[in-house]
Formats: structure tokens, sequence, C-alpha cells
């Protein structure tokens, strides 16, 4: 085996390895020991915001060409920032009842945000539809004490917005501001995870808010710039072509 095949099964662990975290998880939600579950789920987050970058590099796709990389890694993603938070939404009682009904809607919006030809828009760095970041959904639902109302009526909307056409941002596929957000989600990382590890109370509150003004920073950020790319197609759409120039 050639050391940079070697590389690239290394990647492949390295994705797979978040099942590991997942299998943790679920035994930690079973138990009722919440924090723990949502450590593990922080890093499954880790994990998948780093690996894309390392299969790139490492050019898995050419040095272990018998592994589908990217059904690998919606297979794990699925597990992760699906299945995950829906078994701790349901375990935890944050939803209202009927609770099968709302994780089942949860669930059917996210196959079809995974299997959408058209939720990644790599070349621009972006996300179509709400890009299930349920696991996110389910940190603040949780720390933040929301009510089962409150945090239904957010599983409802953004199972609705994974049908839409509004687009988020792919950081790690971003043409440019992808440095910002690195440093920015890096720090909101570490004030989530102290938030998290904290004894409950008002430190463990303020950093729990002050935490989602990345959330906020992302999401507008998001807006800004898919206006930004819809208005320069549109502009490259209306130029003359140089034939038209010359006839």
């Amino acid at each position: 085996m050639s050391p940079s095949t070697a590389r690239g099964y290394l990647v492949h662990l390295y994705t797979t390895s978040t099942l590991l975290f997942v299998v943790l998880a679920v035994q930690w939600i079973l138990d009722g020991r919440y924090e723990l579950a949502l450590v593990a789920m922080a890093i499954t987050l880790l994990i998948d915001a780093t690996d894309g970058a390392l299969a790139r590099k490492h050019r898995v796709a050419q040095t272990v060409p018998h592994i589908d990389g990217p059904l690998l890694d919606n297979v794990v993603d699925f597990v992760s920032y699906v299945f995950l938070p829906i078994l701790f939404l349901m375990h935890a009682g944050l939803l209202l009842e009927p609770v099968w009904v709302f994780a089942t809607l949860l669930a059917f919006s996210s196959a079809y945000g995974f299997s959408r030809t058209t939720a990644k828009q790599s070349d621009e760095g972006f996300f179509v539809g709400f890009p299930s970041y349920w696991n996110v959904v389910v940190f603040y639902a949780y720390l933040l004490d929301l009510s089962p109302a409150l945090t239904t009526a957010l599983v409802i909307g953004l199972s609705l917005l994974v049908f839409t056409g509004v687009r988020f941002l792919y950081v790690s596929r971003l043409p440019r501001g992808r440095l910002l957000h690195f440093i920015l989600g890096g720090a909101w990382g570490v004030v989530a995870l102290v938030a998290l590890l904290i004894e409950p109370g008002p430190l463990q509150t303020a950093l729990a808010y002050g935490s989602l003004s990345y959330v906020a920073f992302y999401t507008l950020h998001s807006f800004v710039l898919d206006r930004q790319s819809r208005r320069e197609r549109r502009r490259r759409a209306n130029q003359p072509r140089p034939a038209d120039l010359n006839g």
C-alpha cells in the first residue's frame, strides 16, 4: 500500500470515527446524561468541519477510488445531524405531543435535504435550504430550557425551510470570508462548550445567549452573500455576448 493510499484510508477512518461518538451519545441520551451527549455531538461537529479539507488535501477520491467519500460522509452526517437530535428531542421531552409527528417531519425533511441534488452549491459556497443543523437546535433548546412549544415551532419552521431555495453558507467552500467564519466559528464552539460544561446559573445563560451572536451573524451573512451572488449572476446573464456585439 502506497503512503498516499494509506493517508486516504486514514481520512476515511477519521470521518467514520464520528460513529464512535454517535454511539456514545446514544448511550448517554438513554441514560439521561444529556450534557455528555451534547459534548459527544459537539465532537461530531468538529470532525465534520475538518474532514472535508483533509479529504481534498489528500485527494482521497483518487487515492482510495473504491470508497465513495461523499456517500460515506452523507451516511455519517445523517446519523449525527438528524438521528441523534431526534433521539435527544424525544427522550428529553423537548417537543409537544404527539412527539412522533414532529420528529417524523424533521426526519422526512432532512431525508429530502440530504438527497436533493442541488443541496450543495460548492462552487458558490452555499447550501440550498436549511442544512439540517439540528444538533445546534438541540443544544440551544436544552441549554436555554426552551419550552416544548417554542422548540416544536422551530422544528416545524426549519423543516419547512429545507424545501425552499433559501441559501445558507457552506463555510468550508466559501470563495471569500472563509477565514473569518473559521475564527468566529471556533470562538463560538469554545464559548458554547464552556457554557455546556459549567454549572447552571447566570453565567451559563449569559454565555449561551452570547454564543447566539455567531448564529445570528452566520444567518445574516448567508442572506447578504446570497443576495450578492444572485445579483452578480443576473448581471452576468444580462451582459451582451460577443456574438451579439459583433452582430
